[in-house]
């Protein structure tokens, strides 16, 4: 009789964590694994979708509540394999909706003061539950309380007449708070006086507190600040704060509407950008007040301009003539009409051109017209269209050259030997490999040219084409997304995913290592 082989318990790294996520591996060797896996890497096999009973119950069998938890966060879990009397266990499967409200009654008593607070942070009607986590004795809990958009109205006024500075403030942060209840924290702190902040809430005798913290200026400021950052909150009293000593605390009111204009005016003289900044984003802000922002010394200033929905056409023209945006487009350009983008695209000026060359639903005309455009700020903005065609793509490429191969890769349509041509230029356009390399069209030829320089390498790793013998060389490359992406590969052999699980780990190469040479002959 044979003797059995006893394998050592597999240990997390890049390999196996890997291979758990390796769609390909057959469930022969998914349970082998299973039965040999660390905690880590039980917790990483609880993830996958493809369990089946079996296989999900000899997992729980080795990794307990953990593994228990992380199948329901996957979704793999039926609630009657929930045992109701691990805490943590059942409360994965109330937040994560599989386990009704009722289980949340028996939670709100947990010893665990942790258990408690996240059963406090559900946002859903909990009715009695409320109650009883508003008397818990753990001012966390209060707090998470306080902060839930579902309380009870009732219970929103009794946390106003809280004590606690440090309840009241994550009241404030509460946007179903009602107005009136938020304009008095806003004010003073609301009323009464609190008489305990979070320096002081663990001294016990009133007198002593009192002597220690006075009369908690700074806890009830924290209480006014909560209030002001709560969009919820009525304007009225915020002009009284524009001279916060803080630039984050004036950005705050800078982004509110329904102030005068008098204190918008004051904001935009504000000496820090990242209030003119946030000024420059409110929609509610005068058109005139806009235009003077447009003329900011700060670019971050200006860009913050594009980004707010009321500003002008006219005005975002101008803009865009003295300063190029990212490429995201523009709520106002979102919103324009045909013959706006008509107009935009007939403009000399080639940042006009590219606001439009963003839009998804460009007429067939405007598309062509935007993929012949001389300026490669606007080619770079059209590559990524999913209606243009290869013959377009390669166009883009001939006309520009370097400067929009990253664009074009991102195309969906692009074919595998423009790709491939453009993955040749490595050398010199290193950062257009990554797109290269996720590209579902480009060829082993291609990843093998993406391998060379780190920037692709990632990706490469990850690509279904690559060669299986280089991805077995792959396993032992010293940067952990490299290695670990190797064995993610569904091409990776079920020959070598079981030499992994049977414990062989492939060295790390030495320092400097580079993939052997395979650029083709004669290139560059």
């Amino acid at each position: 009789m044979t003797e059995a082989v006893s394998h050592p318990a597999l240990e997390h790294g890049a390999q196996l964590c890997g291979l758990a996520e390796n769609e390909a591996l057959p469930r022969q060797l998914l349970a082998r694994f299973i039965a040999r896996a660390d905690e880590d890497l039980l917790g990483e096999l609880a993830t996958r979708t493809d369990l089946g009973p079996e296989l999900r119950h000899a997992l729980v069998e080795r990794g307990g509540g953990w593994v228990r938890q992380r199948l329901i966060w996957a979704g793999c879990l039926p609630l009657e394999e929930v045992p109701r009397d691990d805490p943590k266990v059942a409360l994965a499967a109330l937040v994560s909706d599989l386990a009704p409200l009722s289980w949340a009654a028996e939670l709100a008593v947990c010893p665990d003061r942790d258990v408690r607070w996240e059963v406090a942070d559900l946002e859903r009607d909990l009715g009695e539950t409320f109650y009883v986590l508003a008397d818990d004795p753990d001012h966390g809990v209060l707090e998470a309380l306080a902060l839930n958009a579902a309380l009870p109205s009732d219970l929103m006024e009794t946390f106003a007449r809280h004590p606690s500075t440090a309840v009241r403030s994550a009241l404030a942060r509460n946007d179903q708070v009602p107005a009136r209840i938020l304009a008095g924290l806003l004010a003073d702190g609301g009323s009464p006086p609190p008489t305990m902040c979070g320096s002081c809430r663990t001294v016990a005798d009133p007198d002593a507190r009192r002597a220690q913290c006075g009369d908690h200026g700074p806890g009830i400021f924290e209480v006014r600040l909560s209030a002001l950052q709560n969009p919820a909150t009525p304007p009225d009293g915020m002009a009284a704060l524009v001279s916060l000593p803080e630039p984050w605390q004036r950005a705050f009111i800078a982004e509110r509407s329904g102030l005068g204009e008098e204190v918008y005016t004051a904001l935009a003289d504000d000496a820090d950008p990242l209030v003119r900044r946030a000024l420059a984003l409110n929609p509610a802000v005068p058109g005139p007040l806009l235009r003077r922002l447009a003329g900011d010394p700060a670019p971050e200033v200006r860009r913050g301009l594009s980004d707010n929905p009321a500003v002008t056409l006219d005005l975002l023209v101008s803009l865009a003539a003295r300063q190029r945006f990212v490429r995201e487009i523009p709520p106002r350009i979102a919103a324009a009409s045909e013959n706006e983008l008509r107009l935009l695209a007939a403009s000399p000026v080639a940042q006009v051109r590219a606001l439009a060359a963003v839009r998804e639903d460009l007429p067939a005309d405007l598309l062509t017209g935007f993929a012949a455009d001389p300026d490669a700020g606007v080619a770079k903005r059209i590559a990524p269209h999913p209606s243009l065609t290869a013959d377009h793509l390669l166009a883009i490429v001939e006309r520009h050259g370097l400067s929009v191969y990253s664009a074009v890769a991102t195309n969906p349509h692009c074919p595998a030997d423009l790709l491939h041509r453009m993955a040749l230029d490595s050398h010199a356009v290193r950062k257009a490999l990554g797109p290269i390399a996720r590209h579902p069209s480009a060829t082993a030829e291609t990843l093998l040219l993406c391998l060379e320089h780190r920037d692709g390498c990632w990706f490469a790793a990850r690509h279904p084409a690559l060669p299986a013998e280089v991805l077995v060389e792959l396993l032992g490359h010293p940067d952990w997304d490299v290695a670990s992406g190797a064995a993610e590969n569904s091409a990776l052999p079920t020959a070598v995913m079981e030499r992994l699980i049977d414990g062989w780990l492939p060295g790390a190469p030495a320092a400097g290592w580079r993939p052997r040479s395979r650029r083709p002959t004669g290139t560059a």
